[in-house]
């Protein structure tokens, strides 16, 4: 690539935040999002992502006071709720689209509600008048739901999943930067993936990971410094809304969890100079936080040369080592082996239940006819005929729950889970055969490559 000294230097702000707009379930959701628009509408951001914007009239009014800074605004539609996904962007969205995830949550976990959300990934690509297109994707992943691993593998699919965009777009030549709130701390398969196999930087860390202090300096550390020096955007005890203080219950110390991350495609014309957790204040005139998470912002500088050049990327590498890999399908194996036990009990108790309708119709038309001489063969007969209706009624609400979770779902789940696997064994055969270097590279093959496996999952289905 020849060199040019000519070179144009700009900016690029972008804001990620979860809002927590669940109906009913949040508290104080209208006077909050409202807050949050408000607070968007008055900065200078160039684009904001969002999560948990559930409600139409939240994402209206926010459109309203928010319309003359960001003209480009996208809300994303998925699942019998909603996707709950939204992107602003000051300039010009010239595609937008919407992958929803395999695998996300389960039909019985009702009050979870992952599975009825259709979670997945929003996408734009704006046209930046320095940097050329850029895709900008936000998303957020399965919840946890305490320290149970129930989901963790439904949180690495997502993750593989959305790996194979980043480097699709990566290798289309496009800049590629992902905000949302991951579900998944640093430590966590999930952030691996992003990291090692989708090739993207983490701003925060790339910023302020030089600046993170020992373990026992850890300890001392105030909840106000640790925001800032460890990136806590969730469970802070200084967030108005976090678990510890709705609870009004001394709690062992505890900073958070950072959970939000903003990644991008590190490249010589796309770099982070800047990363900060944001609106960790609370609303003005009142003393509570605008979310039970806490936002992100970065800053990247973009090196742009006048005449346009589509930078060259290392899609075809990937990061993982051996034993990440391992550890990844040991989860997808263990998810699947309880995927099955979880299916042959509901087939089993359709298959009760199926029974259950015979015997309790027989009984219902039979026994009246044998006691009727009986002299107490009245009230037998009334007892019977209640119970056995009522009996009779919840086995037909539950045979056909237990059939679509059961056989449906349960057989989706299960091949969903062996797909992830074969793919990643894949991975794996590659990274055995090529004898990489003391890191574990992965020199991938064109047929590994993103866009030709995006091409095999397309004529597939």
């Amino acid at each position: 690539m020849s060199q040019d000294s000519t070179f144009t230097m700009s900016t690029l702000s972008v804001l990620s935040l979860n809002c927590w707009g669940l109906f009913m379930v949040s508290k104080e959701r209208e006077f909050r999002l409202h807050a949050i628009a408000d607070y968007i509408a008055s900065t200078n951001y160039d684009v904001v992502a969002l999560q948990e914007l559930w409600m139409w009239d939240d994402f209206e009014y926010l459109k309203t006071v928010a319309a003359n800074k960001y003209p480009s605004i996208e809300f994303f539609y998925s699942g019998a709720l909603g996707s709950g996904l939204a992107i602003l962007s000051k300039y010009p969205i010239i595609e937008q689209s919407y992958f929803r995830y395999a695998l996300s949550g389960r039909p019985l976990k009702v009050f979870h509600g992952d599975f009825y959300v259709g979670k997945g990934c929003g996408s734009v690509c704006i046209n930046h008048p320095e940097a050329g297109l850029i895709d900008i994707y936000t998303t957020h992943l399965h919840a946890g739901y305490g320290r149970r691993k129930e989901y963790e593998g439904h949180r690495i699919t997502e993750a593989w999943e959305l790996t194979k965009l980043f480097r699709s777009s990566a290798a289309s030549g496009r800049h590629v930067i992902a905000l949302g709130d991951f579900n998944a701390i640093p430590s966590s398969y999930p952030y691996r993936l992003i990291t090692e196999h989708g090739k993207m930087s983490d701003s925060w860390q790339e910023v302020n990971g030089p600046n993170i202090p020992s373990s026992l300096e850890i300890e001392q550390l105030t909840p106000e410094a640790a925001i800032h020096v460890l990136g806590v955007t969730c469970d802070s005890p200084l967030n108005s809304w976090s678990k510890h203080f709705l609870k009004k219950s001394a709690h062992k110390k505890k900073y958070g969890d950072r959970l939000d991350y903003i990644f991008y495609e590190r490249s010589p014309q796309l770099q982070c100079v800047q990363s900060n957790v944001v609106l960790t204040e609370t609303i003005p005139g009142t003393e509570k936080s605008y979310s039970d998470h806490f936002g992100v912002c970065s800053t990247f500088k973009i090196s742009a040369k006048v005449t346009h050049e589509v930078v060259s990327n290392n899609s075809q590498y990937s990061n993982l080592t051996k034993d990440t890999l391992d550890g990844i399908l040991a989860t997808l194996r263990s998810d699947q082996y309880h995927s099955k036990r979880t299916a042959k009990f509901l087939l089993r108790l359709l298959a009760i239940t199926l029974i259950a309708i015979i015997v309790l119709f027989a009984i219902i038309i039979a026994l009246p006819t044998s006691l009727r001489l009986n002299d107490r063969g009245d009230i037998v007969i009334i007892l019977v005929t209640i119970f056995g209706q009522i009996l009779l009624i919840a086995s037909a609400l539950i045979a056909p729950v237990a059939l679509i979770v059961g056989f449906v779902f349960g057989h989706t789940e299960q091949r969903a889970l062996l797909q992830f696997i074969k793919e990643l064994e894949t991975l794996f055969k590659v990274l055995k055969s090529n004898h990489p270097s003391e890191n574990d590279l992965i020199n991938m093959t064109d047929d590994d490559s993103p866009s030709t496996n995006l091409a095999k999952r397309t004529n597939s289905t």
